[in-house]
């Protein structure tokens, strides 16, 4: 009778383990995620970068055609220099030469875009800006500006 007494209180013990942990599962499992914490941004680069930036201005012409239709000018050579120039900056973006590109908006003829590039040297960056299709076709002058960069956020960064 002891055996048997000793085996129904280790079965029912059993029994009462199980139910409790299945109960402490169940609240766990059923408890709200919270919400991820917000994520902090930090620098992207270890060091300073020397870098140069190119501020491109359209040609008056174009420029006045495009302000007083609306439209950018239907002008063939014009047209494809753009092109070529959108294809170069990006081979420089490809090549880990180009940092960040981008058009001004609204009405400034005097800088219609800037390019944050890296080059070995001003002449080598001068030699990258005279290379551009549009500015070879000039569609686009030019200036090339000795550029620090300090920091580029990591926020647009995926984790690897």
């Amino acid at each position: 009778m002891k055996a048997q007494w000793r085996r129904l209180t280790l079965a029912s013990l059993a029994c009462v383990t199980a139910i409790v942990a299945g109960v402490g599962y169940v609240a766990f499992a059923q408890q709200p995620k919270g919400a991820d914490p917000p994520r902090g941004f930090a620098n992207a680069i270890k060091k300073k970068m020397d870098a140069y930036v190119v501020l491109l201005r359209l040609r008056h012409d174009l420029f006045l055609k495009w302000k007083e239709t609306g439209k950018f000018p239907d002008d063939k050579e014009a047209s494809k220099a753009l092109a070529g120039h959108g294809e170069y900056w990006q081979k420089q973006l490809k090549d880990g030469n180009a940092v960040l590109a981008g058009g001004m908006k609204g009405d400034y003829w005097d800088n219609v875009a800037l390019i944050i590039f890296e080059a070995a040297s001003e002449a080598a960056a001068n030699e990258i800006a005279k290379n551009d299709p549009a500015v070879k076709a000039y569609v686009f002058q030019a200036q090339v500006r000795p550029f620090d960069v300090h920091f580029i956020t990591n926020k647009f960064q995926t984790e690897r």
